[in-house]
């Protein structure tokens, strides 16, 4: 055991604590807004202060900073809120949750620790912000751009709501000129408006380095680390006074070459829980489907959607691969391979390489919230261990 002593930002139920916890960190203090993934850290977490509120709030950062200073600080980790990032749905770069990344920042500028780690969806990879730099004309400017591409948006989803629903939605040829209108005028502000603009991850990078740290970053697969998942994060290293810094190697790999493990499939990791009765203080909680969607679910084979082409929707898994990305949201639970109904929260988890004595409070539904949002245990256990070399 080491005592590099951490704190935990954005901290979520706790996954990446947990990872660096099973590591040998010491797990000082966690923060998160959400009090329901505040009760499951703080069960699973019992030596760390946690502390439930927005840390855009000046007081919330002020308690931190200085429980941290009296405490000390080693290593801060963590991943800002990734909606404004996500490769799914509107990409708002004004999106305030696109940018809790200067609050992490200021909590590092502040803190002084020896390393950082934050964690980040691959769609940060490709969104830009617009600069800091910004005239006034300038902004009026993207600011027409986003109305534009918004109308837009609207009118391609009213398309087809009328394709599927004539009587419910009415699309005309005026609609249908506009929409091309808007087509043009979107490809033409974005030619012109492209220096405005600067890539996320630049401006992150920037913000370290102008702080004293040295800073990497690079997308890990987490089945490459033993998770029975393919779920893709970005991991940023910062090291002060320009260390080198280098990511975790895998250790799995698809078929196991080179001397790798082979990728941990899903049936590996909740096989043995196909036949267990319903557990709640395990966390392995069943759904009652209605006779309608049972009989749907009974119809859709391996490697399809309870609901066609929506694939990422209620997605029957396939047992001998890792799953795909477990998501917070109800309609991205996926399907059981075998058992006619969708995995459980304890399932879910294990997919997300939780141990089993990792116990989630509040409603099935939260928990799901929180399994989802987390990060993998296991991935964030390979980057602690790799964290300690850099910091040998």
């Amino acid at each position: 055991m080491n005592d590099y002593k951490v704190l935990d930002l954005f901290a979520g139920c706790g996954g990446l604590s947990k990872g660096f916890e099973l590591a040998g960190f010491n797990i000082i203090a966690g923060n998160d807004i959400l009090d329901h993934a505040g009760e499951t850290y703080k069960r699973n977490h019992k030596n760390a202060r946690f502390f439930l509120g927005d840390i855009t709030d000046e007081e919330m950062k002020k308690q931190i900073i200085s429980y941290m200073n009296e405490k000390g600080c080693d290593v801060i980790i963590g991943g800002p809120p990734c909606q404004a990032y996500s490769m799914a749905g509107l990409r708002d770069p004004n999106d305030p949750r696109g940018r809790l990344f200067e609050e992490y920042v200021e909590i590092v500028k502040e803190l002084q620790p020896k390393i950082f780690v934050m964690e980040n969806v691959k769609g940060i990879l490709t969104i830009k912000h617009d600069r800091d730099n910004l005239t006034e004309e300038e902004k009026k400017e993207l600011e027409e751009l986003r109305n534009a591409e918004k109308e837009r948006a609207e009118l391609l989803l009213l398309r087809k709501q009328h394709k599927n629903n004539s009587e419910k939605y009415k699309y005309t040829e005026l609609d249908e000129r506009r929409l091309d209108e808007l087509k043009e005028e979107v490809k033409r502000l974005k030619n012109h408006l492209g220096d405005y603009q600067e890539k996320v991850i630049d401006k992150i990078v920037k913000r370290f380095n102008d702080l004293g740290y040295n800073v990497k970053f690079k997308l890990l697969n987490s089945a490459n680390y033993g998770v029975p998942q393919k779920r893709e994060r970005v991991i940023f290293i910062g090291k002060k006074n320009d260390g080198k810094i280098t990511h975790p190697e895998p250790t799995h790999s698809e078929n196991g070459e080179n001397g790798l493990k082979k990728w941990v499939s899903i049936k590996e990791a909740i096989g043995d829980l196909e036949d267990k009765k319903e557990d709640i203080n395990f966390n392995h909680i069943l759904t009652s489907h209605s006779n309608e969607f049972l009989e749907k679910i009974q119809n859709t084979p391996i490697g399809k959607s309870v609901f066609g082409n929506y694939s990422d929707a209620f997605f029957r898994a396939y047992p001998n691969q890792p799953s795909r990305t477990v998501k917070e949201n109800h309609g991205g639970v996926l399907v059981h391979y075998k058992n006619d109904r969708v995995m459980t929260p304890r399932e879910l988890a294990r997919l997300q390489s939780f141990p089993d004595d990792f116990i989630f409070e509040g409603s099935k539904s939260k928990q799901l919230i929180q399994i989802g949002n987390a990060v993998p245990v296991g991935l964030a256990r390979a980057i602690a261990e790799h964290i300690k070399k850099l910091l040998a």
